[in-house]
């Protein structure tokens, strides 16, 4: 249940933030996203470093709600509004992997994910990693309209 409650979660937040005209060039975000948090997670079970439990439909060994809820939307939101400034992208970088990791240990906190060889460190170091991955990619390829619509 942790799963679906996170994607109804994710898509109200999307419903409320996302720019519709933007939407074309940002999508692609949440699909970067998608591709990199599914071969992560995938990963990580096979290393055995943490389990997902109660995962109803499986994507990659864990739950389709979670990753076309939280990481789905997080990749098309953080691409819109990523900012134009490399020092504000930092900061971006940064608010954005504490913030993940929040919604991480709030599973963890419901059993429906477990660390067996794993450390929210590890996963916050994980998260900057994928984060500035994600920038690169969104100044790369989505060609995003800097200035219009963003707030910085």
């Amino acid at each position: 249940m942790p799963w679906v409650i996170t994607a109804v979660v994710s898509w109200i937040i999307f419903y409320f933030l996302v720019d519709v005209n933007l939407l074309r060039r940002t999508v692609w975000g949440g699909f970067f996203t998608l591709a990199l948090g599914s071969l992560v997670d995938w990963g990580g079970q096979y290393l055995n470093l943490y389990k997902f439990h109660d995962v109803i439909i499986s994507w990659a060994g864990c739950s389709v709600f979670y990753k076309f809820g939280p990481v789905f939307v997080i990749g098309i939101l953080f691409t819109q509004y990523l900012p134009k400034k490399k020092y504000l992208q930092v900061i971006n970088i940064v608010v954005i992997s504490l913030l993940y990791l929040t919604l991480e240990l709030l599973i963890l906190q419901t059993t429906a994910a477990e660390y067996i060889n794993w450390h929210y460190l590890a996963s916050f170091t994980v998260d900057i990693g994928a984060f500035i991955a994600l920038t690169w990619f969104a100044e790369t390829f989505c060609l995003l309209p800097y200035n219009k619509g963003h707030l910085f």
